[in-house]
């Protein structure tokens, strides 16, 4: 009897613990690979869905095949400011569609090294939390101008494909 009331007592325990953890870390951290923690911990907002919320937010689209998707949509809780990181891997031709759909175009100068004073992507413009590191020579440089959505994308090759990393701010 005593066994069976401390082995009920242990299962009430653990299911708070479970319940606090996805309470306070949503549970898409758990088991969904694509988030990055939210740079504001559990205090970050993030709202809707990736695909039919975030991405049109961002005016961005994904139209063909991306590999290792990260994503993390830093939105600030007074107004409707916000940044979204997408770190992904594709094809020339994929990356391509991508920027034409996004309204991308090569920056001046076109290739730039992550030390260039014009680099998109300076380290301390990245949270620790998303954890980029520039550590190539030298990265292909585009950029969205735009009355809301502006943005930078920066890409390297990874083999035969494309390391790309896209900084999307809303009203900004």
């Amino acid at each position: 009897m005593r066994r069976r009331a401390r082995l009920w007592r242990w299962g009430a325990i653990g299911l708070v613990i479970a319940g606090l953890a996805v309470a306070l870390y949503p549970p898409a951290h758990f088991w969904g690979p694509r988030p990055y923690r939210h740079p504001d911990g559990v205090f970050g907002v993030t709202r809707g869905d990736f695909e039919d919320d975030i991405l049109p937010h961002y005016q961005v689209s994904l139209p063909c095949d991306v590999d290792g998707l990260r994503y993390s949509n830093a939105e600030d809780m007074t107004g409707p400011m916000g940044q979204l990181f997408l770190h992904f891997t594709t094809s020339r031709g994929c990356l391509d569609r991508i920027l034409d759909g996004w309204a991308a175009v090569p920056a001046e100068p076109s290739t730039m090294a992550p030390t260039d004073p014009g680099f998109p992507l300076p380290a301390a413009a990245i949270p620790d939390t998303i954890g980029w590191r520039f550590d190539a020579p030298s990265y292909q440089v585009y950029q969205r101008k735009g009355d809301l959505v502006t943005g930078d994308v920066v890409a390297v090759p990874d083999g035969k494909r494309l390391s790309v990393y896209l900084l999307g701010r809303y009203a900004y």
